[in-house]
């Protein structure tokens, strides 16, 4: 590859990996901006754009204070915001105070607990970046080892090769188990709630909750209110997870006859904090499995090219 090449492939890996790293809300480099408890002030209910159409979104609005606001209120930026106001107060009170990471321009913030989609592939695609970067410029240093004579040459014949291999080993062995991690925590509810506690609960109340999409197009939520059988106090728990968002209407309905009339009893486990999530079988659940072999051929495999490149 000539010069020209070679500027031209960098510019664009450049351009990838900055993409990468910015795109997305929250983007990924979110997780090096300044953190900061907020507190719930009010709430903000306006209808915008998102890219696919005209939506009604709830925003909290908090302030940050730390003896002193230090900052004007700022919009805090969540994953419910469309899911109606009433969601997002009773998830968002005013009062509440959480851990935010707050946009270098100080006018949006988003939960600290909220991972960018897109870090694991940021992270993954430096370390291919780095290593590309090095196969460019590994000519040059071969070179000038060349021009010094034969010591040179001899004590340095090594440095050709080890850090390929070391690159080959980090990225065996890094990238497996990344992924790994992002597989098994990623998600709601994530592929590591098998280990949370299984409840049988009692469908007091199921609902078919339109929605507008946009461009007028009507979609729905299926609400599904639940409690346990021997519930002294008759509390009603609003059931997780049984879509992944709006669903189509007949689809909705035809959910809600075959699994969640008033009456029926459904299996639902129970996370660290309190949400109840119903129990069923998910694509990333598969994904989470698949990544464990496939980190125990990897990793081996890594870890022997790192020592060939360190003895």
């Amino acid at each position: 590859m000539n010069l020209l090449g070679k500027i031209f492939f960098g510019t664009i890996l450049v351009i990838v990996l900055l993409a990468i790293w910015l795109f997305g809300s929250p983007p990924a480099i979110s997780m090096f901006w300044e953190r900061a408890d907020v507190t719930v002030m009010r709430h903000d209910t306006r209808e915008v754009y998102d890219g696919w159409g005209n939506v009604v979104r709830t925003d909290p609005i908090v302030e940050i204070d730390n003896g002193r606001v230090i900052r004007t209120p700022i919009r805090l930026l969540v994953r419910n915001a469309v899911d109606g106001r009433d969601a997002v107060v009773d998830a968002w009170p005013v009062g509440a105070t959480v851990s935010a990471r707050l946009a270098p321009g100080g006018n949006v913030a988003y939960p600290a607990s909220w991972r960018p989609f897109l870090l694991i592939p940021a992270i993954a695609f430096t370390i291919v970046a780095a290593f590309i970067g090095f196969l460019f410029f590994r000519p040059f240093f071969e070179r000038r080892w060349r021009s010094q004579g034969g010591d040179a040459v001899r004590s340095n014949a090594g440095y050709s090769f080890r850090p390929i291999a070391f690159g080959f080993g980090v990225a065996f062995t890094a990238v497996p188990l990344i992924l790994l991690y992002a597989m098994w925590t990623f998600g709601d509810p994530p592929p590591y709630s098998i280990t949370w506690p299984r409840h049988d609960m009692r469908v007091v109340d199921s609902r078919v909750r339109p929605h507008q999409v946009g461009n007028g197009n009507i979609a729905a939520y299926l609400d599904v209110e639940v409690e346990f059988p021997d519930a002294i106090n008759n509390e009603k728990i609003l059931l997780q997870g049984i879509t992944y968002g709006w669903v189509p209407i007949p689809e909705a309905r035809e959910l809600r006859e075959a699994r969640y009339l008033p009456g029926e009893t459904v299996r639902a486990m129970q996370s660290p904090d309190g949400t109840f999530y119903v129990v069923r079988w998910r694509f990333s659940d598969f994904l989470a499995f698949f990544i464990i072999p496939l980190a125990l051929i990897t990793v081996p495999i890594g870890l022997f090219a790192m020592r060939l490149a360190l003895v």
